[in-house]
Order: structure tokens, then C-alpha cells, then sequence
């Protein structure tokens, strides 16, 4: 049952002079019994005058919701109806209160839009959903979704149709190495003609015709550089249909092309395919073992080693200074050669061991509620709380069904669900609404993290098997109390339950570093705190049982079929965008991904998906985990992987690994190309002042570290241009990029609760859906006054009774002792006898 709260608690202060009355009346002689009883009355009385309530839940149904039309007026909707949206307001404004708003320019900033207007309970989005501006337009439906609006959108068709081109590669690229260009052509409508013609350095490498009936094309372009320096791209379709923009169809790419880097191989087998690969890309230095000082490579690849035969120092401090680091398996590696709990592990993104863990699996998530969490950004509208409960969230809908779960919030008061097994989709949708309640508990309550997981200890006392616990949080640990948190976090981790600790981020930042006492609670449990960005999420939860020994036993080698195929989990990773794997194993090392990390490549083994490659930041650096083997030796697992197109693989896994492959000395620019009206930005890197031009004009620079200068530039006129030797590009507007109706829109609003509509349907359905789905569950406050009134008229009556009957008994003080006797009746008249008639 609630406790009951008081509207007015100040009230309660009136028992005080009651109290004093009551005593005063009972020093001067007036009855005992009688004060108290009159005392108990008047209190409940001003109980109930203080207005006692509860939180009672009840379902509402709005039959007049309100609606917002937010109508996309971009210039990249020329190629729709722009009357649509109009017309929608128009339709339903004289049905149910209807706001109508609007956006122009030449960039499309949706998600703010969203997040702007999502006062109302309903938005109906007129768009082609294209957002390049401001927000993440799928984070904000999902950031509103959360607050109880729900998105709707029309989906237009095109009543143009249009095309654009872009150029995707690398910008930096390696000497005499085969660079692939991905010219990525897309069409609003079903069907466009064109012709391709490809330039580098002014000299056509393509020309061909095509058809195209998808709404994005991808056209691999191959080329070798064979000198040093800038280089020119130019990719320009001539469509022989309907083309309504016109700026769009050409693209400009710059380049520049640098001497092989420097790297590192420490293996036994020089004959592997591998081995091969990588001498024919990069200059590489072969080593047996991992020497102290790495500083002069840009990437190190550990090929089928042991932990025992690693330098985990050297490798931490290489990675963590910004090197790259690439670790490939083997029969020697990961599972099979004791990385498990090693400190070679701590700084790959996978746990050495399979994910399917066969004993009980026990979570609880603890969520900062405390008042720090209520921040938030105000150009993103972003909020720590919100981050916190998306991820929150995020554990929920993708933890095991066979595991259990509990969730608990800290900051000030503790609230708490029991630990519920996940086979139950009504038990998610417990947890679920659990945590779209939690708010910041008030700005004055602390970060009581030490009470936080002492609940969460309770909860894992009632299960058996595995334990852990994930504690999401803005990171920030106020120095008083730091000592017992961390007393706690040891004592936890003695009782053999594991502590993540994830700190959430309002801002993107390319380095991720935990709060410093944040990051020492996690060394403490024997880990590293996870860093993440706005548009990062939790993902898939690791199994962390604790190891009988620090050094496993080698799991066997399983039985396998032939080959298991592999396929990205992750399309849209530098690593694997535009690959297409034909290419299968024959064996792997079991590893399961790290929270944080990103899960790049899987391999289907028997209906199970089996981690190949995962990457992670480490410090300043990048660290992969490739677990199967070189294609080499005995087990020659992934021969198929290192030939043909599957090979580009390995070429662009240790590409993102060494990031930039420019050496580190000298002066170095940084400058990626730049759309048409956006700024760019340029980091120069030097040990003195550089002195850097663009096109002729010295660039003014303003320096932001010891070795580091940056400055923003703004270039209107398309094409190439110069920054002391090293070239840009200037493109169109990136409003002319992506053109027609985003499908995306469909998963995303749907998945939120909302409904994509046709313009058929749209003016016949979209009030009805509206309204059926305008039903909310609201907390309202029932009055419990009622009972200390009644309370208060009970004890008045039998107060007034009991001195009633006192005072009868005294008015006739002998019916007690002399009861009336009963009276006797009277004799009875002698009847006459009647006179015999004579």
C-alpha cells in the first residue's frame, strides 16, 4: 500500500500548540481522558486539513488530441508536393485542436524540428526525412516517444525525379596500394538513365551507361597512385531522364597520397596469407616478439600468440598514445592461448570465452537518478536521465530471454523492482515502465552510488549463478564519500559479482575518457569504464562468470561442418561499407564482444552468430580483435577470407587501425572536403608556428594545444583548392545529396508507435489512428482525507456516548443497587351472583 503525502504538511505544525493546550487543561484539573480524546480528535482533524493523498494510475482517453503539422519547405522537397502539409492542417483543424508549423532553407534540421514542437501529444511529420542538420532526426522520435508524443509522417510520392552522385573513400591513401572509389549514385524515383564519367587528375578512368531501377546505386571505381602527394577525382553523371537539380551531378574528391607506413608484425609464419597481404600494402618490420618501443609504427599485428609471450605494458602504453593495434587468432590465441582475465584481455574489446554461458545469469542495472543527471544540452536538447534510460532500455529489449534482470535507481531515495526472469515479456514491460519513470530525484540529492549498490547486492543475494552489475551514469563522483563507494566496489568484486561501469555523454568527442574518479571505481572492479557518445547505446551484455584460475584450460577445437559463412553485423563501419563477403571459416576462437564495442563481423555457426571481428578505441588508439587465424598452418581456418574481393577485409581493418597513415613528424593538415555552405575545419599539427595558405591567402590560425592549431574555413566557390599542398574539394549543398521519400522513416516511427501513411490514406486515417492511440496512463492524486475524518467523528461519538451513559448513572444512583421490584396485581372485584327469578 502508499504512503499516503501531504499537499499542506506546514499544517501539521498546528498539533504543536494543540498538545501544549491539551497539557495546560489537564495541570488545572480537567479529566485525563477527556484531553487526550479531544487531543486525538483535533489532530486528525489538521491531518486531514493538511490534505492527505496518494498517486493513484488511471487510464485517459483525449478525444480531441492535440496535433502539430510540421511541413518540411527545404529545398530538397521541391521535389514533392509542397501542398501536402497545408492541406493535412486544413483537413483536421476544425476536428481537434491542430497546430500547423513550418521550415525552409537549404538545410534540413528535422530532429530539431521534432524535439521543438513535441509540447503537443501527437506530431505528423510532412517530409521526405532526409536530416542533415542538428539532431539525429531517429533520436529525436525516439527522445520524444519517450516523453508520451508520438510521431506520424506521410510518405509522398515523388512528383520529380532527381539523381545525385557522391564519391566515398578514404581521404588519405597509401603509395602504390589499390584504392578502391565507391561512386554512390541516387534517384528519388524507381527508374533513371545516365552515363558515368570518372576523372583522376583530369584523365577519364571511367565511362559507362547505366539504367538504374534502385533508389542507390554503388559503382566501384579501382585506382593506383604511384607518386606522393595531391590528387584530383571527379565523378559527373549526364542523366538522359528527368533530372530536376542539376548542381548534384558532379562530385568532387581530393586526395593525398602518402609513402607506405610503418608496421609491425609479430609472428612465426612469414608464408601466411596474412603475412602476404600486409607486405604488399605496408612497409613491415618482422619481429618474434613485442619489443619496448613501438613509437616508430603506426600499427602493430600480434599473429597466433599467447598472452604469456605478449608485453601487456608496451602494447597499453602503444595503444593508449594513439597507435593501432590488430590481434589476430589462431590455435595459439584468445581462448586457446590464456588471454581470459589476462592483461592482455583488459585492453581488447572481447572477452576471451564463448557468450554462451550454461549456468544461471543474474543482471542488475543501476541508474544514476541523482540531481547531476538533470543537465542536459541545450543546443541538442539532450539530458543525462534520458541518455541514462535509453540505455537502460537498451539492455532491457536486448538481454537473453534466459537470464533475470533488476532495475534500481539511487539519488537520495532508492527505488527498486524485484530481479525478474526475461522469458516474460510482461516482466520487460515492468522493467520498461520502471525506467521511463525515473527522473532526476531534485537537484540537491547526492550521488549515493554506495547505496545504489548495496540495493543491487540485495537483489543478486535472492539468485544464484552468474552476478552482475551495470551501473549507467554521467560520471560525475563528488570526492566526499569516494572512499566507501570504492570500498564497496572491492568488497563486491571479493563476493565474485561484476561491476561495469558506463559513463553517457552529451557531446560526441572522438577520445573517450571517463571522469578520473569514475574511471578509478572501474579499475577497482578490475575494469575501464565505457565512454559513451549520444548515439551509442549499451548493446549486447557480456558474460562475465568469474574464471576457477586466471589461466583457463584450452577449450578443444569443436567439430565443425565444412565452412560457416561470414557477414557483416555492422554495414556501415569504415571497415566493412561496400564489402560484400562471399568467403567462409572453418574454425574461430570463442570470444564474446565487450560492452562498448562494436561487433563488425559474424560467422553463422549452427544457428548461433560467432564473433570474427570487434573494434574498440583504447585511449588514443584503435584495437581489433580478428578471431580466426592468418589462413595459414594447420588449422587454415580463413584461407577464403585473404583472396579475392573478401580480402579487402583485411586491407581496411588494419587501414582503421593506423587512422592516419602520415607520419607523425613535421607540419601535418588535417582537412576533410567540404559541402557547399558548411563550414570546414582544419587541424594543423606542428612542433613551431605553421605558416599554412590557403589557396595563396595565409590562413589564420588559432592554436588549442601545445602542438596543435586549428581554424574554420568557409569556401563558396565548387571544386578544388589548396592548403599548402594538401588539397580539398568543395561539393554541392548536402541538401542536394540524399533525394526522395527516406524508407528508414518507416522502421523508426513504427518501432516509436507511430504510423507512416500514404497521401490516400493520410486524411481518412490519420485522425482515427490519432485518436484510438490517444489513450495514456496518468498518475493523479486521490484525496485520503476521508478516513481521519471519519476517524475524528468515531472517536467524538463514542466520547459523546460513554459520557452520556456516565452521566445517567449518576442522576439515578440507585438502579444499581435497588433494582425495582415487580409490582403485584391487584385482587381481583367479587363478581355478584345472579338473583334466581322467582
Amino acid at each position: 500500500m502508499d504512503i499516503p503525502q501531504l499537499a499542506n504538511p506546514l499544517i501539521l505544525l498546528l498539533i504543536s500548540p494543540v498538545v501544549l493546550v491539551g497539557w495546560y487543561a489537564v495541570r488545572k484539573g480537567i479529566p485525563k481522558a477527556l484531553i487526550i480524546s479531544r487531543i486525538i480528535i483535533l489532530s486528525l482533524l489538521i491531518i486531514a486539513l493538511a490534505s492527505p493523498f496518494t498517486l493513484g494510475t488511471s487510464t485517459v482517453r483525449d478525444e480531441t488530441p492535440r496535433i502539430t503539422v510540421i511541413s518540411d519547405q527545404t529545398m530538397s522537397m521541391d521535389l514533392f508536393n509542397k501542398d501536402t502539409g497545408t492541406k493535412i492542417f486544413e483537413s483536421i483543424k476544425s476536428k481537434t485542436p491542430t497546430t500547423y508549423r513550418q521550415f525552409a532553407g537549404i538545410s534540413s534540421p528535422i530532429g530539431d524540428e521534432v524535439i521543438n514542437n513535441a509540447e503537443n501529444n501527437n506530431l505528423v511529420l510532412v517530409s521526405d526525412g532526409n536530416n542533415n542538420h542538428g539532431k539525429d532526426l531517429f533520436d529525436a522520435i525516439s527522445f520524444v516517444s519517450r516523453t508520451g508524443t508520438r510521431v506520424f509522417a506521410v510518405k509522398q510520392k515523388p512528383i520529380h525525379n532527381d539523381a545525385s552522385v557522391e564519391i566515398e573513400s578514404a581521404k588519405n591513401l597509401i603509395v602504390g596500394n589499390d584504392n578502391v572509389f565507391n561512386i554512390v549514385v541516387r534517384q528519388a524515383g524507381n527508374e533513371t538513365s545516365y552515363r558515368l564519367d570518372v576523372q583522376i587528375d583530369g584523365a577519364p578512368v571511367k565511362s559507362e551507361s547505366f539504367v538504374q531501377k534502385e533508389r542507390t546505386k554503388v559503382i566501384p571505381v579501382s585506382a593506383t597512385f604511384n607518386s606522393l602527394g595531391t590528387h584530383k577525382v571527379t565523378a559527373t553523371i549526364t542523366p538522359s531522364s528527368e533530372d530536376w537539380f542539376k548542381l548534384n551531378n558532379v562530385f568532387y574528391k581530393s586526395v593525398f597520397v602518402v609513402p607506405k607506413p610503418k608496421v609491425l608484425a609479430v609472428t612465426d609464419d612469414t608464408t601466411s596469407p596474412l603475412y602476404k597481404v600486409a607486405t604488399s600494402l605496408y612497409a613491415v618490420t618482422t619481429m618474434n616478439s613485442v619489443p619496448d618501443d613501438l613509437a616508430a609504427y603506426k600499427a602493430v599485428i600480434i599473429d597466433n600468440k599467447g598472452a604469456a609471450q605478449l608485453s601487456a605494458e608496451s602494447l597499453r602504453k602503444y595503444a593508449g598514445s594513439g597507435g593501432g593495434l590488430v590481434v589476430v587468432g589462431g590455435d595459439a590465441a584468445y581462448d586457446k592461448g590464456g588471454y581470459n582475465n589476462s592483461p592482455v584481455e583488459a585492453m581488447l574489446p572481447i572477452i576471451s570465452r564463448a557468450a554462451e554461458y550454461k549456468g544461471g545469469r543474474n543482471l542488475v542495472i543501476v541508474m544514476d537518478a541523482s540531481g547531476s543527471t538533470a543537465g542536459e544540452d541545450p543546443a541538442t536538447g539532450l539530458s543525462f536521465i534520458g541518455l541514462i534510460d535509453a540505455n537502460a532500455l537498451n539492455i532491457v529489449q536486448n538481454i537473453a530471454s534466459d537470464s533475470r534482470l533488476g532495475v534500481l535507481a539511487f539519488g537520495g531515495v532508492t527505488a527498486k523492482t524485484d530481479i525478474l526472469p526475461m522469458g516474460s515479456e510482461a516482466n520487460k514491460a515492468v522493467l520498461e515502465k520502471f525506467i521511463r519513470d525515473i527522473g532526476p530525484k531534485g537537484s540537491d540529492n547526492p550521488t549515493d552510488l554506495d547505496k545504489g549498490l548495496r540495493s543491487a547486492e540485495e537483489l543478486l543475494n535472492s539468485v544464484s549463478g552468474t552476478k552482475e552489475i551495470i551501473v549507467l551514469s554521467d560520471g560525475m563522483m563528488p570526492p566526499e564519500g569516494f572512499d566507501q563507494i570504492k570500498k564497496t566496489v572491492v568488497d563486491l568484486k571479493n563476493k565474485e559479482i561484476k561491476i561495469h561501469l558506463v559513463q553517457v555523454r552529451l557531446s560526441y568527442e572522438t577520445v573517450k575518457e571517463a571522469n578520473r574518479l569514475y574511471n578509478e571505481l572501474a579499475k577497482a572492479a578490475d575494469g575501464q569504464a565505457v565512454v559513451l557518445n549520444p548515439d551509442e547505446r549499451a548493446g549486447t551484455l557480456i558474460e562475465t562468470k568469474p574464471s576457477e584460475t586466471v589461466t583457463p584450460t584450452p577449450t578443444p577445437t569443436p567439430e565443425f561442418p565444412p565452412s560457416f559463412g561470414i557477414d557483416a553485423v555492422d554495414a556501415n563501419h569504415f571497415i566493412t561499407k561496400y564489402i560484400t563477403f562471399t568467403a567462409a571459416v572453418t574454425g574461430y576462437n570463442e570470444v564474446t564482444p565487450k560492452l562498448g564495442s562494436d561487433w563488425l563481423v559474424k560467422a553463422v555457426v549452427k544457428g548461433n552468430n560467432k564473433p570474427i571481428l570487434t573494434t574498440w578505441g583504447f585511449g588514443l588508439g584503435r584495437v581489433a580483435s580478428f578471431t580466426t587465424d592468418n589462413g595459414a598452418g594447420e588449422t587454415r581456418w580463413a584461407s577464403a577470407v585473404y583472396s579475392g574481393e573478401n580480402s579487402r577485409l583485411i586491407a581496411a581493418m588494419i587501414n582503421w587501425a593506423i587512422g592516419d597513415p602520415r607520419p607523425r613528424e613535421g607540419v601535418v593538415i588535417q582537412a576533410g572536403d567540404i559541402w557547399g555552405g558548411t563550414p570546414g575545419r582544419v587541424v594543423v599539427t606542428s612542433n613551431t608556428l605553421p605558416q599554412v595558405k590557403l589557396d595563396g591567402a595565409a590562413l589564420d590560425l588559432s592554436r588549442t594545444g601545445p602542438t596543435t592549431y586549428e581554424a574554420s574555413i568557409n569556401l563558396e566557390k565548387e571544386g578544388f583548392h589548396d592548403l599548402s599542398g594538401y588539397g580539398i574539394a568543395v561539393n554541392y549543398p548536402l541538401e542536394y545529396r540524399e533525394v526522395g521519400f527516406n524508407e528508414k522513416l518507416n522502421t523508426v516511427i513504427e518501432s516509436n508507435g507511430g504510423r507512416v501513411y500514404d497521401e490516400s490514406e493520410v486524411e481518412g486515417l490519420l485522425l482515427l489512428d490519432i485518436k484510438e492511440k490517444a489513450v495514456r496512463t496518468v498518475q493523479e492524486p486521490k484525496s485520503q482525507k476521508e478516513p481521519f475524518l471519519l476517524a475524528a467523528l468515531g472517536l467524538f461519538l463514542a466520547e459523546v456516548i460513554i459520557r452520556r451513559l456516565k452521566d445517567y448513572r449518576k442522576e439515578r444512583p440507585d438502579i444499581q443497587d435497588n433494582p425495582p421490584r415487580a409490582e403485584q396485581p391487584a385482587p381481583a372485584a367479587p363478581v355478584a351472583e345472579p338473583v334466581a327469578a322467582e
